[in-house]
């Protein structure tokens, strides 16, 4: 009876990697599949527009595009050894046009030149910007009130008033349209 308890914590445990991941990196792909009817339980922070926090970028290796007067902006945080961040891609990028609002990819890889190579490798990759310094994405996660180590992808909505509406942690997958425009109606 003692040699379950101590299989399942050895289980646990278990701090490997898995075959071609990055060693100290968090997969998306670990998380649980959220399904969400309502803004409030999509977000893991969805404060009222009163409430929410002046959206304020981190230091990128690039200057940020202005927002669009009157829009929505969604800010997708990925990396290219995230798979769930590569998958949601297209679908972020149909939606983009779907809902008429901007789209902006910020990646948390190392280096600019691990980005470029990857979009040479894979041309349908969207433009994006980088964290300057991806050791501080913890720190700009806190700030946007999500804690400890949040897996990617990460999703930021924006209001047109420049106020961050919704965080969430983890993808997005079909069903959850529904919500985020429920989110771009608040």
């Amino acid at each position: 009876m003692w040699v379950a308890p101590c299989v399942l914590a050895v289980a646990a445990c278990d701090k490997r990697e898995p075959a071609g991941e990055p060693a100290g990196r968090v997969n998306g792909a670990k998380t649980e599949a959220r399904r969400a009817t309502t803004p409030a339980a999509f977000c893991d922070v969805h404060p009222t527009a009163i409430g929410a926090p002046a959206f304020a970028w981190p230091a990128l290796d690039a200057t940020a595009p202005p927002a669009t007067a009157g829009k929505w902006r969604w800010i997708n945080v990925w990396a290219t050894w995230c798979k769930p961040c590569l998958e949601e891609m297209p679908r972020l990028v149909r939606w983009r046009d779907k809902l008429g609002l901007d789209l902006v990819f910020v990646s948390v890889d190392e280096s600019a030149a691990v980005i470029e190579t990857f979009r040479k490798d894979h041309p349908a990759t969207p433009p994006s910007l980088r964290l300057a310094d991806p050791e501080q994405a913890n720190t700009w996660f806190s700030q946007l009130g999500l804690e400890g180590n949040p897996p990617i992808p990460i999703h930021l909505f924006v209001d047109p008033a420049g106020k961050v509406r919704c965080a969430r942690a983890g993808g997005v997958n079909e069903p959850d349209l529904a919500v985020i425009e429920q989110l771009l109606a608040e």
